[in-house]
């Protein structure tokens, strides 16, 4: 009798921890937020009439939002929150899913071609990515085999310069007019890539004693800016380094965003830094996102 009464006790045992394997358990969300802008890297509004999707491999749409007027401080127009659980469903991701992007009109249509997003890492996390309207190719770039998208409608816009020049193909890694930054810098930045003089660049650097060290740079409009630092230029490390736009301001900020058009709203700008405790000496460099 105590024999079969063990052996009863085991397969419901067993019984109940196969039942709580089939339960699919709610994690949290996994949050994608950024700008979704046009191939002049202009950030859209809630004017514009989009939204954002987050879709599945089988074309689910697990998550969707409607683009907003973008955050004064950093550009952010859309905020996706996938729902996340223990295994991927008709309603939620798992852990190491790859979802699409998808940005459509009001009318139907793509307005942003789809693309990869980040891998879902975990719950309760959040991963920023910037969205280019229009189509877009894929070029391979830097040396780790990544790739960066550069809207067609831009490439198409820069066919009569590369024939001038005698260039058949776009490369974003090269800096044709020779002035440091390379031809995908400058397709960030909104500048000329056959034009040495426009280019993103610093243009002021006052250093303050017991006060904040101000670096003036040429912004323009509809684009998001950051500041890299690092304390050698033998041995580069640059990361990014927080900074105030506006002095009086209690906290700090890791990037700047400029509202406007690019033809239209260029100015300069003053940004406060604080200095290094912990080095003699600090190189910035300025970068468009």
């Amino acid at each position: 009798m105590r024999h079969g009464l063990g052996i009863a006790v085991m397969v419901a045992a067993v019984s109940l921890l196969q039942s709580r394997a089939d339960l699919n358990f709610p994690l949290g969300t996994y949050v994608y937020r950024g700008s979704v802008m046009n191939y002049r890297h202009e950030v859209y509004s809630s004017g514009n009439g989009l939204t954002v999707e987050a879709v599945a491999t089988n074309g689910t749409v697990l998550a969707s939002c409607r683009v907003t007027d973008p955050v004064a401080s950093s550009g952010v127009n859309y905020v996706l929150e996938v729902p996340v659980s223990s295994q991927a469903s008709a309603k939620s991701a798992a852990i190491g899913d790859e979802l699409t992007c998808v940005v459509r009109s009001d009318g139907g249509q793509t307005s942003v071609s789809t693309q990869a997003m980040p891998p879902v890492a975990a719950a309760n996390a959040i991963t920023n990515m910037n969205l280019v309207g229009s189509s877009s190719t894929a070029f391979p770039y830097g040396s780790e085999g990544g790739a960066v998208l550069v809207s067609d409608d831009y490439l198409a816009g820069l066919v009569p310069w590369m024939q001038a020049y005698g260039k058949d193909a776009y490369d974003p890694a090269a800096d044709w007019d020779g002035d440091g930054a390379s031809n995908y810098s400058e397709y960030l930045a909104g500048t000329n890539p056959f034009d040495p003089s426009d280019r993103l660049r610093i243009l002021d650097y006052k250093v303050q004693v017991n006060a904040p060290q101000l670096l003036t740079f040429e912004y323009a409009g509809g684009h998001l800016y950051a500041i890299d630092s690092s304390p050698s230029l033998t041995n580069k490390a640059w990361k990014a380094t927080s900074f105030r736009t506006d002095p009086a301001a209690k906290s700090e900020q890791k990037t700047a965003w400029f509202g406007g058009s690019e033809d239209v709203d260029v100015g300069t700008a003053t940004i406060y830094l604080a200095p290094a405790a912990d080095s003699p000496s600090m190189f910035y460099t300025i970068r468009a996102e």
